[in-house]
């Protein structure tokens, strides 16, 4: 790991150097091919290779008159293979960039200046739901020294939080009638769960929660101390930024779960997370019947299908294929907590990601107008947008009000729709909503509109990230499932908190506030 972590280091450093020299930094590509179309080499969301013979990307190419090569990165490598791409030469003309890639970025010179009055000339539908949508000074919060280096992407189910699941089938078995809403009445189920034979087979093989289960009651005691990755969270208390994991009612919260994990609540197997290695938000181990209480992720993670012929989600459709078709869940509320707290996860409608353009891509070049004007016209044109998003009539997706897809993810991400294409800057997210099945936008309103945002107060990198960041939330990670456990007892909470100031949260924690005050202060 240590040479790993030193080889990027002097990958970046080469970078930043050429970066600096003035000379060109996309040495294998010129403006435009052969037919004299603009030549766009853009890094989607790479969740696979995109076709280059792709028939909807070659619509889309018509209609902008532009070339477009979809550079293909492996996503568990994809920073590391970036910068190393980046050290040859060869910059991507668009990407995707988190607020800590972005701001590295601008200070390296890697990414090129989008003035926002061209943005407002050229994109003004993209400037002014980015404003609507994100808020009147998000395009301030975008810059740096000043300048935009990129637009603010905005994610439309981060308006959303997570959504509990409960095996209701279970509830039923135990003889609960009421889906709980509140930490008491889920304890009540927790231990009929385990000690009363919920699935009917005989044996005392099941445990009530997991890991996602444990943030659901983190949350209850009014905190988001372990996310989905384990992320270092932030919450404002008395006008002050504060991590979540050091609140003080978080040992309460240690506390009760210890209790439960002792009384045999809590899965053994919980550490190892309930993703077994596949998506965050798949509880395999709700799947094959392991648990039953789980908070995965976001509504559309676990909703039913909608419209005849669909599979539902991913959730859904293991869940059913494993269990069969008696087996059922329900979905409920996030927990009200002992002193009234309840709250989720948001992602929140803007949670720091940019879109950005390469240095090759000259300010107010050609190339600049033309990726604007791409991005106008898929926030403008909803013909335009649904060809990009779902691809073609009849033959990718159906024509029933809902857009359904007839073909499978595989080839709808090598067919270069959706996010693996050119749509992920889609910040009219009157197109999203118009886009999606109703029922499926009156499930997450249902079910995931509901309580207080949890989403982390400062989504921004912070100058000493890089030296304490990863050190603080291993620390954080470690010592709460330590807490959990047993290993180490709850009654040195306190101390632990000392021990994590100490580590670098400290610097962090100043950091964040001055962070959070030049960007919402007063």
């Amino acid at each position: 790991m240590k040479k790993k972590l030193a080889l990027i280091t002097a990958l970046l450093l080469v970078a930043g150097s050429f970066a600096g020299c003035g000379g060109n930094s996309n040495q294998n590509s010129s403006e435009t091919d052969s037919n004299g179309r603009i030549k766009i080499d853009w890094m989607s969301q790479n969740d696979s290779p995109v076709d280059a013979d792709s028939p909807v990307i070659a619509m889309l190419e018509e209609k902008f008159n532009v070339d477009l090569n979809f550079i293909y990165l492996d996503r568990n490598q994809e920073d590391e293979l970036l910068n190393i791409r980046i050290a040859g030469g060869e910059i991507p003309d668009v990407m995707r960039r988190s607020d800590t890639s972005y701001r590295n970025f601008i200070n390296q010179g890697i990414l090129s200046e989008i003035p926002e009055d061209l943005i407002k000339e050229i994109a003004p539908t993209v400037y002014e739901c980015t404003t609507r949508y994100g808020g009147e000074n998000l395009w301030d919060v975008a810059k740096e020294d000043g300048k935009l280096y990129g637009m603010p992407l905005l994610n439309d189910n981060g308006r959303y939080h997570a959504v509990t699941i409960w095996r209701d089938d279970w509830l039923s078995n135990v003889g609960i009638d009421k889906v709980p809403e509140t930490l008491e009445e889920a304890e009540e189920a927790f231990y009929k769960f385990v000690n009363e034979d919920p699935d009917g087979n005989g044996q005392k093989d099941t445990y009530a929660l997991s890991t996602n289960g444990i943030t659901a009651v983190l949350n209850a005691y009014g905190g988001q101390p372990l996310s989905n990755p384990h992320k270092l969270y932030w919450t404002e208390r008395d006008g002050e930024i504060i991590a979540d994991a050091v609140l003080p009612e978080m040992k309460d919260a240690l506390t009760k779960l210890n209790q439960w994990y002792q009384d045999g609540l809590i899965d053994p197997e919980f550490i190892t997370g309930e993703n077994k290695g596949q998506h965050f938000a798949s509880t395999v181990v709700f799947w094959n019947g392991r648990i039953g209480f789980s908070m995965p992720g976001m509504a559309y993670h676990v909703s039913p299908p909608f419209i005849e012929g669909s599979t539902g989600s991913v959730n859904w459709s293991s869940f059913h294929q494993m269990q069969g078709e008696d087996a059922s869940y329900t979905w409920g509320v996030p927990l009200t907590g002992p002193t009234g707290k309840r709250g989720a996860d948001h992602w929140g409608v803007f949670a720091g990601d940019y879109f950005v353009m390469g240095k090759n891509v000259e300010t107010g070049s050609d190339k600049m107008k033309k990726i604007l004007e791409i991005n106008e016209t898929l926030n403008s044109d909803f013909d335009t947008f649904i060809l990009a998003r779902n691809g073609r009539k009849d033959i990718d997706y159906i024509d029933d009000g809902a857009y359904t897809p007839k073909i499978e993810a595989k080839e709808r991400q090598a067919l270069g729709l959706n996010a693996n294409g050119i749509v992920y800057m889609t910040n009219n997210l009157e197109f999203i909503e118009r886009g999606e099945i109703p029922a499926q936008r009156e499930f997450s309103e249902k079910y995931g509109n509901i309580v207080e945002d949890y989403s982390t107060k400062v989504w921004g990198g912070l100058p000493s990230d890089a030296t304490y960041k990863s050190v603080v939330e291993q620390s954080i990670q470690e010592n709460y499932y330590a807490f959990i456990t047993g290993a180490r007892p709850v009654s040195e909470f306190d101390q632990f908190v000392e021990e994590l100031y100490a580590a670098g949260l400290e610097q962090l924690t100043k950091e964040a506030n001055e962070w959070y005050d030049a960007r919402y202060g007063a």
